[in-house]
């Protein structure tokens, strides 16, 4: 019996070069569509985590301004160690003063305990950084010290301070009381800056109240060691 060769319109066939290329296209064509929008929610979720940890360090830095302001210190006697300073020109201001600090104020651990210390707050010409600087009263003053030194807050676009005038009824921008406390401060900080635009992205501002009386002549050196 001679055998059948099956042939014909039925036999199976594999795909053609065409065929081939279309697959491979619709499959790069997909895989360019997983990554896209992988790409975009890797970057939303990027931008939220940024701009949660921008806001978190704006409140913290806010936070410190307010605790050093509401801890200043004026002792009559002594104004040359216990002046209160303050440069209000342009967009960023500069503070100095004395403060009794917590320990749980940023660098305490530096200073051994000693609560008593100078405290700065500024932005460093050309840069867009908050640093706090503090420096120990108890140290030589004509020597002065190193200076302990950190970044509060990175792109800062504006930093302000405001003093209220018993007399005007109204915050004014300048102090020139150097051995008086302003009874109440305004503090404002901008952060980040939007495009084609001058105004900061982000503005928190908080009103403090400082100690209103300076520590009498006859009570110095009786709190923390102060000279």
């Amino acid at each position: 019996m001679r055998s059948r060769i099956h042939g014909g319109p039925g036999r199976s066939r594999g795909f053609t070069v065409m065929e081939v290329m279309v697959a491979v296209f619709l499959f790069a064509l997909i895989l360019t569509m997983i990554y896209s929008t992988w790409r975009l929610i890797f970057q939303s979720s990027q931008a939220a985590i940024r701009s949660t940890t921008d806001a978190q360090r704006a409140r913290m830095a806010m936070r410190t301004v307010e605790d050093a302001l509401a801890s200043a210190t004026m002792f009559a006697s002594n104004p040359r160690l216990y002046f209160f300073q303050a440069d209000t020109a342009g967009r960023f201001a500069a503070v100095s003063f004395a403060a009794d600090l917590s320990d749980s104020f940023p660098n305490s651990g530096m200073f051994g305990g000693e609560r008593l210390r100078r405290v700065s707050f500024y932005v460093p010409p050309g840069g867009r950084d908050l640093v706090l600087e503090q420096n120990s009263l108890l140290a030589d003053f004509e020597r002065g010290g190193e200076p302990a030194s950190i970044v509060l807050a990175r792109d800062v676009e504006l930093f302000q301070l405001e003093f209220w005038d018993g007399q005007q009824r109204d915050f004014v921008e300048e102090w020139l009381s150097t051995n008086q406390l302003p009874v109440i401060v305004r503090v404002t900080l901008g952060f980040g800056q939007a495009k084609d635009a001058r105004d900061p992205v982000q503005v928190v501002s908080r009103v403090v109240r400082l100690p209103t009386v300076a520590v009498p002549r006859d009570a110095q050196g009786m709190i923390g060691g102060a000279p």
